[in-house]
């Protein structure tokens, strides 16, 4: 019970005027410039993601290759992750974020001029996408150490949901961007876009000021490792939560990699039909990370983590079986909703979990189970697609997470008291 006698808890303000709870974080100059360092190089991602699918689908006529590409570029985080959270615990988090990026710009540029000369095809698509994919498997557990301890413990559900936030704010204007490019300017200019855009990040960098993590001087590489696996694994809080980011992970995202088949194929309606399916998907996510980052430290989050994410099955479902454009396009906006509300208080919760020695692997290990699972499920759905169809795979994949979710809400004692 609070004291009553103790002094409210300043509210967090920016130039003297006090924010709103969902965008306490901004209160902080480091959080809010990596922050919109990020967005900004979120958008050009996304622009040139959107444009690449689209390419992909036009060009080589088969969904098998937009699976390839997802396991192309995802497949280097299932095996040097580990390393890149034992790394970030370890040495200099500032530099390997700017080697990152600036290897990011440059791949996106060459995807660029292979386009332009017209030599853009399969392999090379695919080894950049590789490439980009080594180079995340680095940056990403550094970067989840580094926006959280940016800062206050208390303030760290409301940093992973504006995180979020900002990637589905991308999210909903990078496709949207990439439509207007594509009728316009070509695919080429989506390409350019992307090169850019790692500028704003790269700057935000250079202007934050990073805390020191803790070191680990004593051990090896190796042994670092073997400590941050056997923390997550005698946990009963920490092994839950990474089994069911695997789980949400496999069976939700492939959704995402097949929507230019479901646009193209299913509801016959083109490249601008894929644009506003995405950009339903990312606008009704930015509500669900106003939402979760508004709800901060709010009890009973172990529920909503996993009612958000038996709501996201369900409606998924009814989305990829629908065959209206507008039909889908609500039943995604509540989709994105509801996914991006189970997984950043999913996040929140892994984070707070993770002691301050170990974080870089803990996230490392939570974050290889998480992004591990889009390849394969990418990869699997794309073998199933083409002999099933997308509606019936990828709606068998979203009921299937609806059960998952249920069935640990109905065993699982201590998330629910989360």
């Amino acid at each position: 019970m609070a004291d009553p006698a103790a002094p409210a808890e300043p509210r967090p303000s920016l130039g003297g005027i006090a924010l709103p709870g969902f965008l306490s974080g901004f209160a902080f100059r480091n959080f809010r410039l990596l922050w919109t360092g990020a967005f900004l190089s979120s958008i050009g991602t996304w622009t040139q993601d959107v444009a690449l699918a689209w390419l992909i689908h036009v060009r080589f006529v088969d969904p098998f290759y937009l699976g390839l590409r997802a396991f192309a570029s995802d497949a280097p985080l299932i095996t040097f992750m580990l390393v890149g959270g034992a790394v970030a615990d370890r040495v200099d988090r500032r530099r390997i974020l700017l080697t990152s990026q600036v290897l990011q710009m440059l791949f996106a540029a060459s995807l660029g001029i292979l386009y332009v000369m017209g030599r853009l095809g399969i392999f090379p698509i695919l080894l950049f996408a590789f490439l980009t994919g080594l180079a995340q498997s680095q940056s990403a557990p550094t970067y989840q150490a580094v926006i959280t301890s940016l800062v206050p413990p208390r303030q760290i559900p409301n940093a992973v949901a504006l995180n979020s936030l900002q990637f589905n704010l991308s999210r909903a204007i990078g496709p949207a961007i990439a439509a207007l490019l594509l009728a316009t300017w070509g695919t080429g200019t989506c390409f350019a876009v992307n090169a850019v855009s790692f500028l704003a990040v790269i700057v935000a960098l250079w202007r934050i000021d990073l805390p020191v993590p803790a070191r680990t001087t004593r051990e090896t590489l190796g042994e670092s490792l073997r400590a941050g696996l056997r923390h997550v694994w005698r946990s009963p809080v920490l092994s839950v939560l990474t089994a069911l980011g695997l789980a949400g992970s496999l069976l939700a995202f492939p959704l995402l990699t097949y929507l230019p088949v479901l646009a193209g194929d299913v509801l016959k309606t083109g490249a601008q039909g894929y644009g506003l399916l995405l950009s339903s998907f990312g606008v009704g996510a930015i509500g669900g990370a106003v939402a979760t980052a508004q709800r901060g430290h709010a009890p009973g989050r172990g529920r909503l983590m996993l009612a958000t994410m038996g709501l996201y099955g369900i409606t998924a479902l009814a989305a990829v079986v629908s065959t209206r454009q507008l039909v889908s396009m609500a039943l995604l906006f509540v989709s994105g909703w509801s996914l991006v509300t189970a997984f950043s208080t999913l996040n929140s919760l892994v984070q707070e979990n993770a002691p301050d020695a170990l974080r870089g692997r803990v996230v490392s290990i939570y974050g290889l189970a998480f992004r591990g699972g889009m390849p394969l499920g990418s990869l699997i759905a794309g073998v199933l697609v083409r002999g099933l169809g997308a509606p019936l795979v990828l709606g068998a994949f979203s009921g299937l997470l609806a059960l998952v979710s249920v069935a640990v809400f109905a065993r699982n004692r201590r998330l629910r008291a989360m």
